[in-house]
């Protein structure tokens, strides 16, 4: 299916992208039972943590980051295949420019996660963050980029850049990861939308640190499929343990030969952009 000459919606009423032939999924149609509470964080605050907790550039004003996310958002809206993908949660982030070109192991275990422990646990005191690495695997020098997920067009635009964008934690609730992966070819916007990585799932975390927090309902888990772990029988992801956060490398196996679908887990979508630098007129 080529996504280009397709005017039929791609998502459904609830922001889901509608399986087809081909799709590991645990049910066609979603029963949603696991579910995320759109955060009530705005663009300020979200900014204030983000610059608080990962060092986003303290120039950059909220105006220019809502701006970059409307901007997009507007995109979106008018395109009849993806309209429908603001129907679900979506989670402004904006995520810092990257400090040199590092490992995408070490940039994730030595920055991401402990900003995302530190907004989480400032905004959330009695509650922990935790980093759970299974059996002897680590990340340093083991992760890469999956080749179908587009996920390189964020790396290289957080070389250079910082990045605006929204997250859209439950577009792949209920697909394997591998069809997660696969079904990325019939997107549109090529160069602005991802599969859901680390970077962009941290900073959604960091700016809206109340993201898996749900006192009436169980969360999904937020899968970062746009990794891959030299392991490939391990998954990353984000997820809840009662009310507290957790990160996890784990394995997906369901059986030695066949990887898990399941109802909890979730695969994210980002539409993201470079953020210009817009320099307060008060300084």
């Amino acid at each position: 299916m080529d996504a280009k000459h397709n005017s039929h919606d791609l998502f459904d009423e609830n922001g889901r992208r509608i399986p087809y032939e081909g799709m590991r999924v645990y049910n066609e149609v979603s029963l949603s039972y696991y579910k995320i509470n759109q955060p009530k964080g705005d663009f300020d605050e979200i900014l204030s943590n983000s610059q608080q907790y990962a060092n986003v550039d303290s120039n950059i004003t909220v105006e220019s980051f809502e701006s970059t996310c409307m901007e997009l958002k507007n995109k979106i809206q008018h395109d009849p295949c993806l309209k429908n993908l603001f129907n679900g949660v979506q989670i402004p982030f904006i995520c810092p420019k990257a400090l040199s070109e590092k490992d995408l192991g070490v940039e994730l275990e030595k920055i991401s996660l402990p900003s995302v422990a530190s907004s989480f646990k400032t905004t959330y005191p009695n509650l922990h963050f935790k980093a759970t690495l299974q059996g002897s695997s680590k990340l340093s020098g083991e992760l890469s980029i999956a080749s179908e997920s587009r996920y390189n067009n964020f790396i290289e635009t957080h070389k250079s850049s910082t990045i605006a964008g929204w997250y859209f934690p439950q577009a792949l609730q209920e697909y394997d990861i591998a069809s997660q992966r696969s079904q990325m070819k019939t997107l549109p916007f090529y160069e602005n939308l991802t599969l859901s990585g680390g970077l962009d799932t941290a900073a959604a975390l960091i700016g809206s640190p109340d993201l898996l927090i749900n006192t009436d309902n169980y969360p999904p888990v937020l899968c970062l499929s746009a990794l891959k772990h030299t392991d490939e029988r391990l998954m990353l992801c984000f997820k809840a343990y009662g009310q507290h956060l957790e990160f996890w490398c784990m394995s997906q196996m369901l059986t030695p030969e066949l990887t898990q679908v399941s109802e909890q887990w979730s695969g994210g979508l980002t539409l993201f952009a470079p953020i210009p630098l817009i320099l307060d007129k008060k300084l």
